[in-house]
């Protein structure tokens, strides 16, 4: 049983109605809205393996739709098909500029459909997988600082691009060198792993945690303003709280930068985080 689900995008009811059934009935789960701002909202709220878009709805176009759905999800992230009768070289042009993977006629036999579908889902599936095993620390299961940095750098491209907010956490845990010396390395890894999963459990979705080195990790938390880049921070200080390895309980000093401080370079944002961690970890140790 497939078990991808994907959001068709039309404002004719008959040809999402034809489109809907045709997706179910080789097994995949299918949602369907009318127009631009409904699917936007879904899928704010919502996750979707691939986007089927028409282009000429009223009020927002699916050109438009795509530029705001690539504000939020990368190219190789989620594949978005126009499904279209416009295939004039122009429209081709715009679509892929607007951050479309493909274009499928809306008279086209259903197996060619289908099988761009299938493509771009075993794509992206591939492309996640290959993601896992070489973006992933072995020791917390988190993100690695490989990963980290690409993704920082293209959350800070978006957001120059797209005016689209985001913020990082820069946290550095309390005490591990000493747990180590004291207690061995095996409960220094123990405190690792039990903070990075506390701290997955309070993400949302959206959140990526990486491991950036040693005992430092890095949050970074798309569609957040400053307040709630500092309600995140508040969270996760109190699940870490709970946490106890041996005689020792867990802590982090951490510090915060949004993309709406302008930063010149990325390195910048970084920086700027970076301090605020250090700034309060003098803080703690008074």
């Amino acid at each position: 049983m497939v078990e991808e689900k994907i959001l068709v995008v039309d404002d004719n009811e008959e040809i999402l109605e034809k489109t809907k059934d045709l997706l179910e009935r080789v097994g995949y789960s299918v949602e369907c809205c009318n127009s631009g701002k409904d699917a936007l909202a879904y899928l704010s709220d919502n996750k979707v393996d691939l986007v089927l878009l028409d282009i000429n709805m009223p009020k927002m176009n699916g050109f438009d739709v795509c530029l705001r759905i690539r504000q939020r999800h990368a190219l190789d992230d989620l594949p978005v098909i126009f499904l279209t009768n416009r295939e004039d070289s122009d429209s081709v042009t715009k679509g892929f500029q607007a951050g479309a993977s493909d274009f499928v006629s809306k008279s086209a036999i259903a197996e060619i459909l289908l099988a761009r579908v299938n493509v771009h889902i075993r794509l992206c599936r591939s492309l996640h997988n290959l993601r896992e095993i070489s973006l992933t620390d072995d020791m917390t299961g988190c993100f690695n600082r490989r990963h980290g940095m690409f993704s920082l750098r293209e959350w800070f491209s978006r957001s120059k691009r797209y005016g689209t907010q985001f913020a990082i956490i820069y946290f550095d845990l309390n005490g591990l060198k000493e747990t180590n010396d004291r207690y061995g390395h095996q409960a220094g890894d123990l405190l690792l792993r039990s903070v990075s999963t506390s701290i997955k459990e309070i993400l949302r979705e959206t959140d990526q945690l990486f491991r950036m080195g040693g005992d430092e990790f890095m949050v970074i938390c798309p569609e957040t303003d400053v307040k709630g880049a500092f309600v995140c921070a508040e969270r996760m200080e109190k699940i870490v709280s709970g946490i106890k390895i041996v005689e020792n309980q867990a802590s982090f000093a951490y510090g915060i930068a949004h993309s709406s401080e302008d930063y010149k370079e990325v390195d910048d944002m970084l920086h700027s985080a970076d301090v605020s961690m250090y700034k309060m970890k003098e803080e703690m140790r008074k």
